[in-house]
């Protein structure tokens, strides 16, 4: 695809996969779906539509030593390094300066790092369709996730109407973006059956973003222009000191739900986001008493139950629906319905030390 260049978001810290997931080996750099870790994942799924030298991954300083181990083929060139993580808005706005500066038409297709994508062929097929509608004019294109449950964790997207991109490629425009909405509200988006929810993967002309960052984003959009110019003279301590000096916001947030021009491409792949150890139990192979059971484990009368040794031997009798995660950071036991709150240990920790 001529012009299309992808951008993997690697720079989160994956707090609620504590006790594995640590500031110097967050979630993209884990192997919790099978042998290679998911940042490994999904630049060998990218390079299936884009070429490497096109693939851009985005990450903080103090993981771009891990990042070069795990992705030793890809060039210095191709990290995009934060100075320190703004959350998604500046992150990709910085990517796309990066972008920009290489080709004044390119389109960013913009992934998170640390998604579970099984169907390569048909993430291909969609991002292909994604890339098409960018291509059509001056859109900010989302890829929908199909919803399987009233999830409260997602944001979500409405379709309000068809839109076709070219005779080939029809997508929806959408006029709501709303994030993570209680259960009444999610029962009610599943009955209404034109939301979707919003997988966090955006694609769009670098341009397009740039001035919708204008309209909608200001303050960005300043800070934008002053580390382009910093990046045009070689400044990159200007470059830092902007980019500490921006408030932290989501492209969710910042842009999406306040832009008008937003098109909708419902996935045709299956996706998880991986968001908590409990959602392994989604998408990996179970054994009979519905347990995952990874590294040294034996496990007698346990059911429903994520069991993760990490070099440690792990015994359970009689429990069911449990996390237990074992490392050498530390040991994780909770009740599987109350995975999103690892994090508040991780906030702790932090707060002891």
């Amino acid at each position: 695809m001529e012009h299309a260049y992808c951008v993997i978001m690697a720079g989160g810290q994956g707090e609620r996969f504590w006790p594995l997931s640590t500031q110097n080996a967050p979630k993209p750099f884990l192997k919790v779906l099978g042998d290679k870790t998911m940042i490994q994942l999904t630049v060998e799924r990218v390079r299936r539509i884009i070429p490497p030298e096109r693939i851009f991954v985005a990450l903080g300083k103090n993981h771009t030593d891990i990042a070069r181990r795990q992705l030793s083929e890809m060039g210095e060139q191709n990290l995009i390094v934060e100075p320190e993580g703004r959350d998604t808005a500046p992150c990709i706005g910085l990517a796309a300066l990066t972008l920009l500066r290489l080709d004044s038409e390119a389109i960013m297709v913009v992934l998170p790092a640390d998604h579970y994508v099984p169907d390569t062929d048909d993430f291909v097929r969609t991002v292909d369709k994604g890339v098409q509608c960018a291509q059509a004019g001056d859109y900010l294109v989302t890829i929908g996730i199909r919803p399987t449950r009233p999830e409260t964790g997602y944001g979500y997207i409405h379709a309000c109407e068809r839109f076709a991109a070219s005779e080939e490629v029809v997508c929806y425009k959408s006029d709501t973006f709303v994030e993570k909405p209680d259960l009444e509200r999610a029962e009610k988006y599943i009955e209404d059956g034109n939301y979707y929810w919003n997988a966090g993967m955006f694609i769009w002309k670098a341009l397009s973003l740039m001035r919708a960052i204008e309209e909608h984003m200001p303050e960005l959009y300043k800070a934008l222009l002053v580390m382009q110019d910093a990046l045009a003279a070689g400044d990159r301590r200007k470059v830092e000191a902007t980019y500490l000096g921006i408030t932290r916001e989501s492209i969710d947030y910042g842009l999406m739900e306040k832009a008008r021009n937003v098109l909708m491409v419902p996935a045709q792949f299956q996706w998880d986001d991986i968001g908590t150890w409990s959602s392994l139990l989604r998408v990996l192979a179970l054994d009979e008493g519905g347990n995952h059971l990874k590294g040294h484990s034996i496990c007698i009368d346990t059911q429903n139950s994520i069991v993760f040794g990490d070099d440690v031997v792990i015994g359970t009798i009689g429990v069911s629906n449990l996390a237990i995660i074992a490392s050498k950071q530390g040991v994780l036991v909770c009740d599987i319905h109350r995975a999103q709150e690892v994090r508040e240990i991780v906030k702790k920790l932090g707060r002891d030390k």
